[in-house]
C-alpha cells in the first residue's frame, strides 16, 4: 500500500514538469498534523506547512498553525486557529515612463525591488457540517472566516534614471519601498465527497472551495479544486496525497496553478 502512495505521488510530480511550458505554475506542498484528543470533546492540533512554488525552483512560504477544535454534535463541529506565516518575494523591477502610455520616447528608467520575506498573522474560525449517505458516502461543508495581516516593512529598492541612453547624475538611487499594513477578511466555504466505508484503510475524496471577499461585496477572489486520498497506515498515522487546481482571479486572472500536495497526521 505505501508503495502505491509513493508512485501515486511520483506520476503527480513528474506530470507536474510539462506544466510550465503551458504557462500554468507548479507546486508541492508539504504538511505534518498532530492532534491530541481533550475531554469535553475537544481537540488541539499543530500543523506545520512548506509550500514551492515556480516548478519547485523557489520556496513560497512556511508557517505553524495551532488549532482548538470542538465536536458540538455528531454533524457538526466548531474550530477556532492562529497561523503564523512567512512568504517569499521574489526580485520586482519596474519599468517607469513619463506618462501612462508606456511609450518607449517616454522611457526615463526602472526601480529595483529587492528579494524579501514578509510576515502574516492569521485568524480562522470554522464550523463543519457532515453527514453520511449509503454508509460510505460523506458529504461535507466547511464555511471558515479567514482574518490575515501583514505589518508594515520596508524593502530594499534602487532607482535608476536615464537621459539620452545614459544615467542621470545622483542614480541609482537608494529608496525603500514601503509595503504597508494590509489586512484581508475572506469567507471560504469548501463542499467535500469522501469515500468513508468502515474498514477500508482508503479514503479518497473530491472537493471544492471558493474564497469571497466579505470587505468586498463578498467578490470571488480565488477557488480551489482538488482530489486525492487519505490512507490509514494505523490508528494513529495517517498519510495524504492529493491534486490541487488553484486559480487566483484577482492577482493572476490567466494563470493556474497546479499543485502535489504530501500530507502526514499523528493522532493520539
Amino acid at each position: 500500500m505505501k508503495k502505491k502512495i509513493f508512485v501515486l505521488a511520483g506520476a503527480l510530480l513528474c506530470w507536474g514538469n510539462t506544466l510550465k511550458a503551458q504557462g500554468d505554475d507548479f507546486g508541492l506542498w508539504t504538511e505534518i498534523n498532530v492532534s491530541k484528543s481533550l475531554p469535553h470533546n475537544l481537540e488541539l492540533s499543530f500543523e506545520g506547512e512548506y509550500r514551492m512554488e515556480d516548478c519547485l525552483r523557489k520556496t513560497d512560504r512556511f508557517g505553524g498553525t495551532l488549532s482548538l477544535g470542538y465536536k458540538a454534535t455528531k454533524f457538526m463541529k466548531f474550530k477556532a486557529g492562529y497561523a503564523l506565516l512567512y512568504g517569499f518575494h521574489s526580485e520586482e523591477r519596474k519599468e517607469k515612463y513619463t506618462n501612462d502610455i508606456k511609450d518607449p520616447f517616454f522611457y526615463e528608467g526602472y526601480n529595483i525591488t529587492e528579494s524579501y520575506w514578509s510576515l502574516r498573522h492569521r485568524f480562522k474560525a470554522d464550523v463543519t457540517f457532515d453527514k453520511k449517505f449509503f454508509k460510505w458516502l460523506k458529504i461535507s461543508l466547511r464555511e471558515r472566516y479567514q482574518y490575515t495581516f501583514r505589518p508594515e516593512q520596508e524593502v530594499p529598492r534602487m532607482k535608476y534614471r536615464f537621459y539620452e541612453g545614459k544615467l542621470k547624475p545622483g542614480y541609482p538611487e537608494s529608496d525603500p519601498d514601503v509595503k504597508h499594513e494590509k489586512s484581508t477578511h475572506m469567507l471560504r466555504s469548501r463542499l467535500e465527497f469522501q469515500y468513508d466505508k468502515k474498514k477500508c484503510d482508503w479514503k479518497p475524496f473530491v472537493s471544492f472551495e471558493v474564497y469571497n471577499d466579505l470587505a468586498n461585496q463578498m467578490k470571488t477572489g480565488e477557488y480551489k479544486v482538488m482530489c486525492g486520498t487519505d490512507y490509514k497506515i494505523s490508528k494513529q498515522h495517517k498519510v495524504n496525497v492529493s491534486y490541487l487546481y488553484n486559480t487566483e482571479m484577482e492577482s493572476h486572472p490567466y494563470e493556474s496553478r497546479h499543485v502535489l500536495i504530501l500530507g502526514y497526521s499523528y493522532d493520539f
